[in-house]
């Protein structure tokens, strides 16, 4: 498999780095550039809050939106945002070496704000190397990664979106964010040796993105909670797994998630504004994390 001969270079390259010190830091393929203020197409819907203590198990609103249209020919392009940055977002991840991380950069390449849902069906009928190849036309990855298709949660999402894209069969993948991994954790990463970030099941990854999300008084929240009382918010669930799944059942899957001893699950409802966003002040920087059902969640102080 691809990612575990980058692996065991990375290994290699680590060996290397080890003695030597660099004496420059080159820049990323394919970071996003420093977020400016976001201007939302839909109006945030008042003034940010917390999250309310557990209260109850959620039952919110069921309804996807349905395939936004065509894109465009080029490869790489100026784009125009769409109106919606919610509904089915599908991303990869696009690997290689850095030195700023002393290992590895995964640029998260996704269909948000391209469409108002990506094509769930085409995007699994692309193979890893069909996506790589195509990738290759546009740049030089070391490898690539899937992601997944998730359904956004949030209410609002404000996050900017940078104007580049790749088209990737019949989608769209602009970069939305980076995950530094050093050699030893990306080494040791279960789920990245399978050829998957989202296999990396209750492992913590530090995730440089505009992230600007918001859910409205009285929505359903659900999360999970470590034995220290980190809280991570679930943004975006997943079909992979539990196939059955939607908006409505989500407070019941808790059962049937494996958490590693002393983490919970929990679903509640809001009785303030919950705003999650990222800033100058935690450089732009929030922890995401995968549960087993490869739903993704990111960290909240509130």
């Amino acid at each position: 498999m691809i990612v575990k001969k980058t692996l065991l270079a990375l290994l290699t390259l680590s060996s290397f780095l080890a003695v030597s010190q660099p004496s420059a830091q080159p820049a990323p393929s394919g970071p996003p550039a420093a977020p400016p203020a976001a201007a939302p197409s839909a109006p945030p819907p008042g003034p940010p809050g917390g999250s309310a203590p557990p209260g109850g198990v959620a039952q919110p609103a069921a309804g996807s939106p349905p395939t936004a249209g065509s894109a465009p020919q080029a490869l790489k392009t100026s784009q125009t945002l769409a109106a919606h940055r919610t509904g089915t977002v599908c991303s990869v991840f696009v690997g290689n070496f850095s030195i700023a991380a002393r290992g590895v950069r995964l640029t998260q390449y996704s269909t948000l704000g391209l469409s108002q849902d990506c094509d769930e069906d085409h995007f699994n009928s692309l193979t890893t190397t069909s996506i790589e190849a195509q990738f290759r036309a546009v740049q030089q990855p070391l490898f690539v990664i899937r992601g997944g298709a998730h359904r956004y949660l949030m209410d609002v999402n404000l996050a900017t979106i940078p104007k580049p894209f790749v088209r990737v069969g019949n989608l769209m993948l602009s970069p939305v964010g980076y995950i530094d991994i050093n050699f030893r954790d990306a080494i040791a990463n279960k789920g990245l040796q399978q050829g998957s970030v989202v296999a990396s099941e209750y492992k913590p990854f530090k995730l440089t993105s505009p992230i600007h999300y918001i859910w409205n008084i009285g929505q359903p929240v659900h999360r999970l909670v470590t034995p220290e009382g980190d809280r991570y918010v679930m943004f975006g669930y997943t079909k992979r797994v539990i196939e059955n799944v939607n908006k409505n059942t989500l407070s019941l899957i808790g059962p049937l998630l494996n958490p590693p001893v002393g983490w919970k699950y929990e679903s509640y409802l809001l009785d303030r504004t919950l705003t999650i966003k990222a800033e100058p002040a935690n450089s732009f920087t929030l922890n995401i994390v995968f549960d087993d059902a490869y739903n993704i969640y990111v960290q909240t102080d509130d």
